[in-house]
């Protein structure tokens, strides 16, 4: 259960619409909650990037033309979690091996990519704009990625 701590005015006005509309207090704050949520912090880029998450998350089996299995809903949820926290949007797509990556594209043929999966970390591959590559892992959270993109981009 997620708790609040709701200022005095906000709590003031919600009852004062609750007054005049007859709706509960609850969905009121409810119904601000979602329009606020998905009007001011979601981006376009982030709105298409979840759109193409609902996509990965219909395809079946043998999506890929190569007996490939669709990937795991938990595995798409997970990675609606990551992106909503990210400073910056990655390009996104489904793989063969039940994992999904997202892409940055940087400077002079500079790449970075992450496979999100089932565990608990993420593993990366990037080449800077000298081509040197470098491979790893990281937590599986939208603060190390933040990190990392950051880096990359700096």
């Amino acid at each position: 259960m997620l708790l609040l701590t709701i200022p005095y005015e906000i709590q003031t006005a919600v009852k004062n619409e609750s007054s005049l509309t007859g709706k509960p207090v609850r969905q009121i704050l409810l119904d601000k909650l979602r329009r606020e949520t998905v009007e001011k912090d979601f981006s376009p880029e982030l709105k298409n990037n979840l759109l193409k998450l609902n996509e990965i998350k219909s395809l079946k089996r043998n999506w890929n033309g190569n007996k490939a299995k669709p990937i795991a809903k938990y595995l798409v949820n997970k990675t609606k979690y990551l992106i909503i926290n990210l400073n910056k949007q990655p390009q996104i797509f489904p793989t063969a091996n039940d994992s999904i990556q997202l892409e940055y594209d940087g400077e002079n043929k500079s790449y970075l990519e992450f496979q999100v999966t089932k565990k608990n970390q993420i593993s990366y591959y990037k080449v800077d704009k000298n081509g040197n590559e470098d491979t790893g892992l990281l937590p599986a959270t939208s603060f190390a990625i933040n990190n990392f993109v950051k880096e990359f981009y700096d």
